[in-house]
């Protein structure tokens, strides 16, 4: 009896090291492992997607906006027919057959169909009663006023990873606070792999997008395309570009451009329309620039109003070169204000050589010009001034009227702001909050 006792007891002993260790195992080893497999057999983890910030005039209308769609997916393990069902949901949603067969034939609980289907095809879809095949909402980006816009908004579009991200304008700018954040939440499946549950808890992270309100004024900005699409008839010009601006807040009431595109069917434009030229183009300015000149001079005291130009009867030689009025007409002893009213290049080169080159480039960069103006716009630049040590006598001669010198139309708007507003210039910002 005695070895018997001991056999069983060695016996007992030994099966519970052999479950000890094969739990441990289990536990320890394969513990990552076995947790995924548990988590696979009764439910998925789904993306919760934020919803989009929507974009609004001054007046409360929604430029950029959401519109409803749907993902249309199905659960391939209850699908019975996989060969008519396929032709049938290829049929209702535009896609190739064999694609909707090869989604069906997936050993997989839920797989997407189609994105962004519209509600006359949910309608249609949804009378058959297709086992498996199921919706779930997606939010579609809509501009309801078309093009009018088009250079301030930018536009939404698929990313390489396949997700929507905002592209030029408003919404490449802010497209991070637009997008918001994906949250993570588990749908649980019962036995059949039917789900029975999929909610968002406090710890999933979606946060919806920000919405913007704009200084944008729409009545303002339909003038201003409207007058700007006359200007360009009348003139036979290839394009044209305009805005409005409040000086004393730096608030854009409107900004146009044409040719322009419509931000609904971006991919059937040319790439090179994206770009808004009120904020990527240079130029020179030309007798556009002479205020910015004159309001220099008289903020140093160098002349007033009534000043008289001792130059002005004549061109003017500087070494090999001579500055001559637009028209070749002269006025003797012109006021400044003759000058401005004329647009007098040899009177403008008076005024330089009052400023001095080092004086005119220092109020050349307290106006803006040769920076960045911090517009909260996708894709603004500035060409940059040189130094003073690589300008020659002709060079400061034909800056005073805007030649040989480049900008962008917005910092020769905001440089123009600052004269309005006595003197302060205000960074240029479309949103308002």
């Amino acid at each position: 009896m005695n070895w018997r006792y001991r056999f069983v007891l060695l016996l007992f002993v030994f099966f519970f090291f052999a479950v000890t260790m094969r739990l441990g195992y289990w536990q320890i080893v394969r513990a990552q492992e076995l947790a995924e497999m548990g988590r696979a057999q009764y439910g998925k983890e789904i993306t919760l997607t934020p919803k989009r910030g929507e974009i609004f005039t001054s007046d409360g209308f929604a430029i950029a906006a959401n519109k409803l769609s749907y993902l249309v997916f199905a659960n391939p393990k209850e699908i019975k027919d996989v060969k008519h069902q396929s032709e049938v949901l290829g049929s209702l949603l535009s896609m190739d057959t064999a694609t909707v067969s090869a989604a069906l034939s997936r050993d997989k609980f839920w797989v997407p169909l189609k994105s962004h289907v519209n509600q006359d095809a949910r309608d249609k879809i949804e009378p058959i009663k297709i086992p498996g095949v199921g919706f779930e909402e997606q939010a579609e980006r809509f501009y309801p006023e078309a093009s009018t816009g088009a250079k301030i908004l930018g536009f939404v579009a698929k990313d390489e990873n396949g997700q929507d991200r905002g592209y030029f304008g408003l919404e490449g700018f802010y497209d991070r606070q637009l997008r918001g954040k994906t949250g993570i939440a588990m749908q649980i499946h019962d036995a059949l792999g039917h789900p029975i549950l999929a909610q968002m808890n406090q710890s999933s992270g979606k946060v919806d997008g920000r919405d913007l309100i704009l200084h944008v004024d729409r009545t303002i900005q339909f003038l201003l395309d409207t007058e700007l699409k006359k200007g360009i008839e009348a003139y036979g010009a290839v394009g044209g570009m305009a805005a409005v601006m409040d000086p004393k807040t730096g608030g854009i009431l409107a900004m146009s451009a044409f040719p322009t595109y419509d931000p609904r069917s971006f991919q059937d434009y040319s790439n090179d329309l994206y770009k808004n030229p009120f904020i990527t183009d240079t130029y020179e300015p030309g007798s556009t620039f002479k205020p910015l000149v004159m309001a220099s001079a008289l903020d140093s005291n160098l002349i007033t109003a009534d000043t008289r130009c001792n130059i002005c009867s004549a061109p003017v030689q500087i070494g090999e070169y001579q500055i001559r009025t637009w028209n070749n007409k002269y006025t003797e002893n012109s006021t400044m204000t003759e000058v401005i009213q004329h647009s007098d290049n040899t009177g403008m080169v008076f005024v330089g050589r009052l400023l001095g080159l080092d004086r005119m480039l220092s109020y050349f960069e307290k106006f803006g010009i040769g920076d960045m103006t911090g517009i909260d716009l996708q894709g603004e630049v500035s060409p940059i001034i040189r130094p003073a040590d690589q300008w020659y006598p002709i060079d400061a001669a034909t800056a005073t009227f805007g030649q040989g010198i480049t900008v962008t139309p917005i910092e020769l708007l905001t440089a123009f702001s600052a004269i309005a507003n006595n003197g302060k210039r205000m960074e240029p910002h479309i949103v308002a909050a």
